[in-house]
């Protein structure tokens, strides 16, 4: 198995928009919001390859030393296999240098997230009470990069050690 995380293009928008709408049940983005991200000088589009295949993307913005992680998805049927803590350690390592904190919004009820989010050194700073469009209430996690000891690394629980570019073997 390959993996690459690599700068979303044009051509991957029909399947990152596809894996947007099946993992968003509620404020999904449109496929003019992933459009218009192109246009945007502070936002950084990756997408996260197996063998070939786009199944999972994520959308950062990095204003002023400060990166917040605005949409993030793995495809349903590639979750729960270390794809989207992989995804999230080569963002990480990507962002180190560049700011001093990465941040995102996650529903409180996405426990599964929240997990993931924490094991790899994630803090909730704050609730939003009311955020999204159905009412429910968003944690605003945070994660210091700037005060982060090597490269992001967890306690080895990811079965994919990854080289510089961002591929496993």
């Amino acid at each position: 198995m390959t993996l690459t995380v690599r700068p979303m293009t044009w051509r991957d928008l029909e399947r990152v928009y596809s894996i947007n709408l099946s993992s968003f049940t509620t404020d999904s983005w449109s496929l003019e919001s992933f459009k218009r991200e192109f246009n945007l000088h502070y936002s950084h589009r990756f997408v996260l390859e197996k063998d070939g295949e786009v199944i999972g993307y994520a959308v950062v913005w990095l204003i002023d030393g400060e990166a917040f992680l605005m949409t993030f998805a793995i495809e349903g049927k590639h979750r729960n296999k270390g794809l989207g803590r992989f995804f999230l350690k080569q963002l990480i390592k990507i962002l180190k240098g560049k700011a001093r904190v990465l941040q995102l919004d996650v529903r409180k009820s996405n426990l599964p997230a929240i997990r993931l989010y924490k094991s790899l050194g994630f803090k909730v700073v704050r609730e939003r009470p009311k955020f999204y469009s159905d009412g429910e209430t968003a944690f605003l996690m945070e994660l210091e990069l700037d005060k982060m000891e090597g490269d992001g690394e967890d306690k080895g629980q990811s079965p994919f050690p990854a080289d510089r570019a961002g591929r496993t073997e």
